[in-house]
């Protein structure tokens, strides 16, 4: 679902999905996509933010963060969700 996510003092638009979006993931894993394709620098200082884009290859992957069952806003993410 859409929410939004408030860190380091800046508001982002996020899309939130629940899991296995592709086989092996864990169904309790959920993924925290930005509306815009990038998180501000401020909510990057403060959580755990995944790019894997490779400038060698052409490669380029919108930003993400994945929340385990262990992490902390785990919860509040799947409310939302």
């Amino acid at each position: 679902g859409l929410a939004w996510l408030t860190a380091g003092g800046k508001r982002c638009r996020v899309l939130i999905m629940t899991g296995p979006w592709i086989e092996g993931v864990d169904p309790s894993t959920i993924k925290v996509l930005p509306k815009g394709g990038y998180f501000p620098q401020e909510i990057c200082e403060v959580l755990s933010v995944t790019n894997n884009s490779d400038m060698t290859t052409d490669y380029f992957e919108k930003d993400k963060i994945v929340l385990t069952d262990t992490h902390i806003l785990h919860q509040q993410a799947k409310e939302a969700a």
